[in-house]
């Protein structure tokens, strides 16, 4: 803006009609801006609201909690006074002696009771007519006096049971305030004797609740089914009996209801946060008063402060959207372009962070992996790229590791397969190239790879032809050579062994002719498995029972651990069994004199793996990446192993073919273990 101010200023006159088209300009600018914030202002304003509403109701919620405690504390106390008069009215001493008249009697076999429980403040019988005629209270002039017109003997002569009466004032002195639990005494014909009464000092319930908590500022009141006040922090046990029965929480009680609101309450001069509850069997209730002020206060000020964040947030972010749309149009041009260049670029490429997260993906890298730009962006490289060595199945990212190490652009070695999205795997080549911030430090890499399956398919099908020519060539010599030397032979024996010879290369021939015609179909792409329920251990005895001879002949025995027959997999019987002799075979023919190849069946979650394990000389880690390729054979085979080098390439291709996996591990001098997972289903 000082550039466009300084330059109207120098060309003078027409600064105006510059201005003019400079705020012209703008305006999509501020609409943009406009449009961008408003969402932003709708949000905030709807984040404060709800988060404004979320601690209303947090703080609703949380008092719930205290009044149901102070409920249950409540009605627990009446429960137990209940339940020690009801004891004590099914006493037969005691009800033989109410039957007698013997009220003095009666009253003895029950005293003791406002000894042992400390808050039953006297203890007095009535006849069935309401006339007082025992009591503890130290004033006996009351004996004899009519007291029918209390609430808690109409209560149990109305309902024949237990009744808790509303708060009211001692009849003599000192007259504080008390309620009285009613118990009907009856005969054994259910005929109401007398009443049995116990007064509690209503101070009893506000020490029940006293550890009730009630917040900052926040009190505690209960009431009678009257609507009369028994416990109230502004109430004493020494005043007059305060009416309640108004107030708006009461007034929910009495018909049952339960809540917390904000309303108004007579002793309090503002609005209050009350929760309310009734008193389940006695009609009491319960209620706990906050100021609303008080209860809300924190609420309040966490809305003023998230409305501040937001207001400071959405001017940082529209003031940093105004100089990033400035340059909109260049910057949307330059990524244009280098998207343009990228997905141009016929290998996959993708980038990575220091971090090892994926930051760039182009499409030919989607294209080879089956991973969208979308899924792969931000995820770490290893759950995407996954790269294996072929002979072992090893994770392998050492080039990658030497690029960021090392600063210098480093190649993937040979064999190295790629695992895609969909569990398919492809050979791939692979480099990758150190990415420098400021020219020096390293921030992350370029991996650039590509499918080279069919260019290694195109180059093995060129030199296949040729070696298996010559292949051919060894084995048709050596019976052509002995077939001539046999026909000349006149030694019956030197002829037999000749012809024994010309045999053996005869059979060479034949295998090496199915191995290739094997090789052509897998090539081919000719071959169908023909899935049906199979019993591994009926695999393995076959291919035990198609290597007996070749393992005799070599004093190898073939060890298999115990499989249980039940043991099954939805296989091609065919396939499989053609896959475990070529590597039982392999590990046979490469196990020195007297040993033993280990065969053992694991589950391993949802796969069945076989183990192969030989004690013979083992891989050179140099051979190792060229196991499975076609025509190979180990330096360490020795004169003795003939063979055409196919067998672990149609066992490779086989199992793959069935869904399942195959590698090995191998030490020289310390034999080899191949590795063979298939589904269980």
């Amino acid at each position: 803006m000082n550039k466009i101010e300084n330059s109207s200023a120098l060309r003078g006159g027409g600064g105006g009609s510059k201005g003019k088209n400079t705020e012209m300009k703008r305006l999509p600018l501020f609409l943009t801006l406009t449009l961008f914030l408003l969402p932003l202002f709708g949000v905030a304003l709807y984040v404060v609201i709800g988060n404004f509403k979320d601690h209303s109701d947090l703080v609703r919620s949380s008092q719930k909690l205290p009044v149901s405690i102070a409920v249950s504390l409540v009605k627990e106390k009446l429960d137990r006074v209940v339940d020690m008069g009801s004891f004590q009215s099914e006493r037969n001493l005691f009800r033989r002696a109410m039957e007698k008249g013997q009220w003095e009697d009666a009253l003895k076999s029950i005293e003791g009771i406002n000894e042992k429980f400390s808050y039953i403040d006297s203890v007095t019988l009535f006849d069935q007519s309401g006339i007082l005629r025992a009591t503890t209270v130290e004033d006996q002039s009351i004996i004899g006096k009519d007291f029918s017109y209390r609430d808690y003997y109409r209560g149990v002569s109305d309902t024949g049971e237990p009744y808790v009466s509303e708060v009211f004032k001692r009849a003599v002195e000192p007259k504080y305030t008390v309620v009285v639990v009613a118990i009907p005494i009856k005969s054994d014909n259910q005929k109401i004797l007398g009443v049995l009464a116990m007064s509690i000092k209503a101070n009893v319930f506000s020490e029940c609740v006293a550890d009730v908590a009630c917040g900052a500022s926040g009190s505690i009141y209960i009431v009678d089914q009257k609507g009369h006040l028994v416990v109230h922090p502004r109430v004493s046990s020494d005043s007059e009996i305060v009416d309640y029965s108004l107030a708006p929480a009461r007034q929910k009680i009495l018909k049952g209801e339960s809540g917390v609101e904000i309303l108004s309450d007579p002793m309090e001069g503002e609005k209050q946060l009350i929760a309310y509850a009734p008193i389940p069997l006695y009609g009491w209730g319960v209620a706990i008063l906050q100021p609303e002020s008080v209860a809300f206060s924190h609420r309040n000020a966490e809305a003023v402060t998230l409305a501040i964040v937001f207001a400071l947030g959405i001017f940082i972010i529209g003031s940093s959207l105004y100089r990033v749309l400035k340059d909109r149009i260049v910057m949307k041009a330059q990524r244009d372009r280098e998207a343009v260049f990228l997905e141009s670029i016929g290998d996959g490429v993708a980038a990575i962070d220091r971090n090892w997260n994926i930051t760039l993906w182009n499409r030919a890298a989607s294209s080879i992996t089956g991973w969208s730009r979308e899924e792969a962006l931000g995820k770490p490289l290893r759950a995407v790229l996954k790269i294996l060595r072929e002979h072992d199945r090893v994770e392998d990212t050492s080039c990658i590791d030497r690029a960021m190490i090392t600063g210098k652009a480093t190649s993937m070695s040979d064999s190295m397969l790629l695992v895609r999205k969909d569990g398919s795997e492809i050979l791939i080549g692979d480099s990758a190239a150190p990415i420098f911030t400021n020219g020096k430090k390293i921030d992350g890499a370029i991996i650039v790879f590509r499918d080279i399956s069919i260019e290694k398919e195109e180059m093995h099908l060129r030199s296949d032809f040729v070696y298996a020519s010559h292949q051919f060539r060894t084995p048709v010599t050596e019976a052509l050579w002995n077939l001539e030397t046999a026909m000349d032979e006149e030694n019956p024996e030197k002829r037999k062994e000749d012809l024994r010879i010309v045999h053996q290369s005869i059979l060479s021939i034949k295998k090496l002719s199915e191995d290739i015609v094997a090789v052509s179909e897998i090539d081919q792409d000719n071959i169908m498995a023909h899935l049906a329920p199979v019993k591994l251990i009926d695999v393995l005895t076959e291919v035990q029972g198609k290597l007996e001879i070749v393992a005799k002949a070599r004093n190898v025995t073939i060890a298999i651990a115990p499989v249980s027959p039940l043991v099954a997999i939805n296989t091609d019987l065919k396939l499989l069994t053609r896959a475990l002799f070529e590597i039982v075979e392999n590990a046979v023919i490469y196990s020195p004199n007297s040993a033993t190849v280990e065969v053992k069946v694991l589950l391993e979650g949802k796969e069945f793996c076989i183990e192969v394990a030989d004690k013979g000389r083992g891989i050179s880690e140099e051979e190792q990446v060229l196991i499975f390729t076609k025509f190979f054979r180990g330096s360490n085979r020795g004169k003795e192993n003939v063979g055409d080098g196919l067998g672990l390439y149609i066992a490779k291709a086989y199992i793959t073919l069935l869904g399942g996996k195959i590698w090995f591990k191998s030490a020289e001098g310390k034999g080899t273990t191949f590795f063979v997972s298939l589904p269980v289903a």
